[in-house]
């Protein structure tokens, strides 16, 4: 008769039976979660911002494209070693085997940049860009920017970190591959953040919604100040 398990060995076989599956597939489904989750999000609440961000998810997909179509016809590098296998395959699978992937399918399958990696920390990078940008409208709140923008920073960073760590983990990209994508995705992400707010406005990239505060030379409307009459 087999002795009892002990807690430490029951808290190991769940996590690995239960948390692991569930967390490895919701890393594997991300990118496209993300998207489809914005574009819901903006059809349910026609807001500005939310719809600007959904264009950018779009056109950092086909950045992806022409980044990765570009490399490949100069030299095929920072594969993995298990770059086919189906972890390392974003998107949603059905029981015919036919995989359907928006960041696959908008951007291209490639090694470098790794279209995961590269949508994650420029999506990342992308809403930090948007709260740093909200500075005044937050002060006036009476919120703290600089905790909001160091927890903001320092969560991303971990959650990068995390997506960077399982891509690595399970052979699906090179180390250096991922890293490079990971600053590429970064830096674009802050370039997006001044290209919509010329685009749009700052009300394109309110993802926070707030209330703005606008100068008077902003909307136009100069103030004049009269000069004490004479006695």
């Amino acid at each position: 008769m087999s002795s009892p398990k002990s807690v430490y060995e029951r808290i190991t076989e769940w996590f690995i039976n239960i948390i692991m599956p569930v967390g490895v597939e919701t890393l594997r489904l991300l990118p496209d979660g993300m998207v489809l989750g914005t574009a819901i999000l903006t059809a349910l609440s026609s807001c500005k911002s939310y719809g600007v961000l959904l264009f950018t998810m779009v056109e950092l997909m086909l950045m992806q494209r022409v980044l990765a179509s570009a490399i490949a016809g100069v030299s095929p590098i920072g594969a993995g070693t298990d770059a086919l296998a189906e972890v390392c395959q974003p998107g949603f699978n059905f029981p015919n085997s036919m995989r359907i992937s928006l960041v696959e399918t908008i951007g291209r399958p490639s090694a470098f940049p790794s279209p995961v990696m590269f949508f994650v920390s420029a999506i990342l990078s992308y809403m930090i860009g948007c709260v740093k940008e909200f500075e005044r409208e937050i002060t006036a709140l009476g919120g703290d920017l600089s905790t909001r923008t160091t927890v903001g920073v320092v969560l991303s960073s971990f959650f990068a970190f995390i997506v960077l760590a399982f891509r690595y983990s399970y052979g699906c990209e090179s180390f250096g591959t991922l890293l490079v994508s990971l600053f590429l995705g970064g830096i674009l992400g802050l370039v997006l953040v001044f290209q919509n707010k010329a685009l749009f406005e700052r009300s394109g990239v309110n993802i926070l919604n707030l209330p703005m505060i606008q100068t008077a030379e902003e909307r136009g409307k100069p103030m004049y100040v009269c000069a004490p009459a004479n006695t």
